[in-house]
Formats: structure tokens, sequence, C-alpha cells
């Protein structure tokens, strides 16, 4: 396998090898420059040093007869002697350095002159003491100077000769320099487009798969699984082509395998979808149906699967739309019990009653995507929750006759109209008394609340002030507070607006729900009645600072008969169904909030502007 780790040493080494080529140029070119410099510097210097010291020499000469001439034989021997070794070793040293033909035809005839003068010179110094001095000053002045000047002249034109030599050697040297700069510079040049070829070419070799393999994985990211080919490659990069094309083919498996699995839950989704007894209608998050079950479709029709219709172009019910749009807008869940969330539909000839669910859809990532809306059948809760009404007032009405007869035989034998009681029969008597009150109480409860939720006793609606109706009770129970050691107070905000309302149902709700704050508040406690209007509404709130309502008790505190543990001191459980059942029937809602040991508040809303309903607002 070609290893890509070979490939970049082999890479660096040729552009390793190509600096050691420039490097290579540049050195050769240095040499030569040192090369000729140095034949510039050593040879025709020495050459210009040579003919200076034949010219001291040929001076020396002319000084030696000098001597000669004036009879100093001894010192003219010495000098001659010594000028002419210093004139042949000037001129043998100079024969050695001389490069140039012109440097070479001067010397040829400075020795030729030399020579010939010496030869005429010689004899004068051979037999000093045998030399008139009147004959050497005449060899002086005639054969001696001019010879000697010719050799002085000869001397000066090989001075001249070395001089322009240098020059001349200059010129070439600085001629070989910018040789051996462009030669360096081409060299370099070459090296660099050879090194530029060499890395675009290795850049190439290695980006251009790890590019293709970027690629490929950009393809699996998005999707794509498809075997990617880089040619053939056996180095590194190809092994992790190889790894990309197996794990692309792990995750071509793994993803049918998944979409197997979403297929087989979408079909046994879809088959549980169809088989529920239950309406089911799912909305897009544009609240546009995705989808009815058998169920929905009996009760709304068929819906097209493109283009998607809204839910309000298919279904008609407002409460239905309501609690759809709640739940894509703002993602409100609908799963209350009472008879808010109860809808009634016409399946054929049949009137049915619905109890509404209604529940957001959010994604993975609680983005919402739509909602669910679950319809369950509860008519026939409907129709055993009348038959218990209408058996609750016909049992409620045919107890009062005989509970009145009873109530009026108690009132009798309390007033001795049968004659006089013991201790022990008035006890009993009195026991008696307060059973029947509290039976006659009961049966009178379970007449309104069967009335009320019948639609029996619509609310007499008048404009009314917050004042007015929060007054009276107030003041009729602050006896009862009194006594019971409670603060009863009142916080009507200003300027509230009238309602339209029925004072005598509204200030019952009030009554019963100030009469429990009171009960359930110990003495050194406080109950306060407050109004504060909003946009639409005016809430009214009774809170208190008594025992609280545990938390498995506040959602059912409404229903008929639900009783706190050790907290109703004797109820029946129906006061505050009949409290909201009358609020309801004004058009607004009531709810509780409690603390355990710091008291409650129940609040209700009496809209300012509102429609009476006349009955069971059930739509």
């Amino acid at each position: 396998m070609r290893s890509l780790r070979n490939q970049l040493i082999l890479s660096h080494l040729l552009l390793v090898l190509l600096m050691g080529i420039v490097m290579s140029a540049a050195s050769i070119s240095f040499f030569s420059m040192t090369r000729s410099i140095d034949r510039v510097l050593r040879g025709n210097f020495e050459t210009i040093q040579a003919a200076h010291e034949m010219t001291d020499g040929i001076h020396e000469q002319e000084t030696a007869f000098a001597l000669l001439a004036t009879g100093d034989e001894a010192d003219a021997g010495i000098t001659y002697k010594r000028s002419a070794g210093r004139f042949r070793r000037a001129y043998q040293s100079a024969l050695h350095t001389i490069t140039t033909a012109d440097q070479k035809r001067i010397m040829s005839q400075l020795g030729n002159s030399y020579e010939k003068v010496n030869r005429d010179i010689e004899p004068y110094f051979e037999r000093l003491q045998e030399r008139p001095k009147l004959s050497a000053m005449a060899a002086l002045q005639t054969l001696v100077r001019p010879g000697l000047s010719k050799i002085g002249a000869l001397s000066e034109d090989l001075l001249a000769a070395s001089r322009q030599a240098i020059v001349d050697d200059n010129d070439l040297a600085v001629l070989e320099a910018q040789q051996a700069f462009w030669k360096s510079v081409t060299v370099s040049i070459i090296a660099t487009f050879l090194a530029i070829i060499l890395a675009s070419s290795m850049i190439k070799l290695i980006l251009t798969p790890i590019r293709t393999l970027k690629k490929h994985a950009d393809r699996i990211a998005e999707g794509d699984l498809s075997k990617n080919d880089l040619g053939g490659r056996n180095d590194e990069i190809g092994v992790l082509a190889q790894s990309f094309n197996l794990m692309a083919s792990r995750l071509a498996e793994v993803r049918e395998d998944e979409a197997r699995k979403i297929r087989r839950l979408e079909r046994i989704s879809e088959t549980a979808l169809e088989s529920m007894y239950d309406p089911v209608i799912v909305t897009d998050a544009q609240q546009r149906i995705v989808r009815l079950n058998k169920a929905a479709e009996s009760l709304f029709g068929a819906v097209p699967e493109s283009p998607r219709k809204l839910a309000s172009d298919h279904i008609s019910n407002p409460r239905i739309l309501h609690a759809i749009a709640n739940a894509v807008n703002s993602e409100q869940v609908l799963a209350a019990e009472d008879e808010r969330a109860q809808v009634q539909l016409k399946l054929g000839e049949d009137v049915k009653t619905y109890r509404l669910r209604v529940t957001p859809m959010k994604g993975d990532e609680g983005i919402l995507v739509g909602s669910v809306t679950v319809l369950e059948d509860i008519t026939y809760l409907k129709v055993l929750d009348q038959m218990k009404n209408e058996f609750i007032g016909v049992a409620s009405h045919d107890l009062r006759s005989p509970v009145t007869s009873l109530i009026l035989a108690n009132h009798l034998l309390r007033e001795g109209m049968a004659g006089n009681l013991t201790e022990e029969q008035t006890e009993v008597i009195e026991t008696q008394h307060q059973d029947l009150e509290r039976l006659e109480r009961l049966l009178q409860d379970l007449l309104d609340v069967s009335k009320l939720e019948a639609g029996a006793s619509p609310p007499k609606f008048e404009t009314v002030s917050i004042e007015d109706l929060t007054r009276h009770p107030v003041e009729n129970l602050k006896l009862q507070a009194k006594k019971k050691g409670v603060s009863l107070t009142r916080d009507v905000e200003l300027n509230i607006p009238s309602v339209q309302a029925d004072p005598l149902q509204i200030g019952r709700v009030l009554t019963n729900l100030v009469s429990n704050a009171i009960r359930h508040t110990p003495p050194g406690g406080s109950v306060q009645v407050r109004a504060r209007a909003t946009e639409n509404d005016v809430i009214l709130s009774v809170e208190d600072t008594g025992e609280g309502i545990p938390e498995e008790y506040r959602k059912r505190i409404f229903d008929r008969f639900v009783q706190v543990p050790g907290a109703t001191q004797g109820g029946a459980g129906l006061g505050l169904s009949i409290a909201r059942n009358i609020v309801q029937a004004h058009g607004g809602e009531m709810n509780v909030e409690s603390q355990i040991g710091k008291g409650s508040t129940f609040r209700f809303t009496l809209p300012i502007k509102v429609t009476p309903s006349g009955g069971d607002s059930i739509v």
C-alpha cells in the first residue's frame, strides 16, 4: 500500500533537492567571482609590485655607476650587485604573474634590453681599481644612462600594462559576477517554478480526495448514503474512503430498518386511530385538518388529503374551533370535566353529547406541529345525569310534603299542644327539630340544584351596582363574624362599573362564600370581600385566613356532595355547586386558590355586558 506519509516525505525530499541545486549554483557563482577577484588582486598587483621593484633596481644601478665615477669603488660594487639581484628577482616574479600578451611583449623587450645593458656595464665592475674615474663617468653619460632609461621606460610600460590589465580583469570579474547573478536568478526561478508545480501537485494529490470525502460526508449528512469512489487509492485516504463507504452502508441499513419500524408504527397508529370509537381530529400548526378517523368522518364528513382544508371550513361547531385555536395559538390544553368542555353534535337523527379534549402536539425540539382533538361520547352519562337530576327533583319535591308535616307536628309538640313534655321528651323533640330543619334545607338545595341544571330557574337580570351587590350579604353576616371573632370587611374599587345580574342569586353566592369563609376561619382571622374591574368583567373575590383546602379536593370542590373531611360541619356539599351554577348562568366563571394553614380565595366573574342565557350554557 502506498503511504501518504511516504508521498509527503518524497515531495519534501524533492523540495530539499531543489533547494540544494539553488544553493550549489549560488556557491559555484560565488567561487567563480572569488577566483576572478583573486586573479585581479593576486596576479596584476604582483606584476605591478615587480615592475616597481625593477624600476627601483635600475635606479640603484644608476646610483652604483655614480659611486663608481666618484671613486667609491667598494660601495659601488655592493650597490651594483644588490641592484642586479633585485632586478632579476623582480623580473622572474613578473614572468610568473603576467597574463596579457601586451605584458608578455613588454617583458620580452625588458629582458633583452636589460641583458644588453648588463653586458655593457658589467665589465666596469669586474676590475674596479684599473678603471679610471674619467672613463667611468664617460661610460655613465654615454652608455649606462641611455640603456637604463630605456629599461625604466619599459618598466613604466609594464606598470601601465598591468594597471590596464587590472581594469580589464575587473571588467571581466564584473561581467562574470553579473553572469553568476543571472545564473543564480534563473536557477532560483526554475527551482521556484518546479517547487510550485511540485507543491501544487502534492496539494492536489492530498486535498482533492479530501474535498471529495467532505462532499461525501455532506451528502451523508443530507441523507445520500451512496458509495464514494476515489479511483482505487490504496493509501490512508483510500482507507478513510472505504471507512466512509462502510459507514454509509451501515447507516443505510439502519435507516432502512428504522424506516420499516416507522412504517410499522404508522400502520399500527393508523389502525388504532381508525379503530377508536371516539372521533379524533388531527390538525397542523396552521389549523388545517391532517386526519379524521372514521368516527370523526361520520360526524363531519370525509376530508381530502390534499390540499388540506382549514378546520373552520369543515367543522361548524364554534366550541371545537375555539379549542383548536387555543391549542395551536396559545398551546393550551383543554381537558375540563365540567359543562365547559361538553359539546352537542347531531349524528343522524340523534343528538349526542361529547366531552371535548384538545392537546397541542410538539416535535422533538419542543416546536408546535399541530393539535389532537378527541371527542369522548358521554351521551349515556348525560342521560344518566339527567335521570338522576329528575329523580332528585321528584324525590325532593315529593319529600317536602311529609317533611313539612313532620316539622308542623314537631312545632305543635314543642308548643305543648299535645300536653306538657318531660325534660327528656323536650330534648328529643329539640333534636328532632334540628334534624328536620337540616333535612328541609337539604331538600331545598336539591330542588335548587335540579332547577338550575335544568334551566328552570333562570337569572332575572337587572342593572345593579357592585356596591349594592356586595353590601347586603356582608352586613347580614357581620354579626355571625363578630360572634366568631373574625374580621369581615369589604374592598370595592372606586368607579367600578355596574353589571347585569340577578341580585338575589348573586347575593346567595356571596352569602354562601362569606359564611363558608367565616365558618372555616379561626378566631382572630379575617375575611375580606373584594371587587375589581377588568376590560370585560368584574372580578369578585372572598379571601380568608382560614384552614385552607387540601390540594386533592380543590379540583372537585365545586362538584355536588363533595365535602372536605373535618371542615364541613354538617353541610351537604351542595352550596358551592349551586354557587357555581348560578355564576355560569350569568356567563361567568368561578375558581379557587388555597394554601393549607394560610387560607383560601374564591373568585368569580360577572360580565359587564352579558346576554342572558336563560338556562343551560351548553351549546
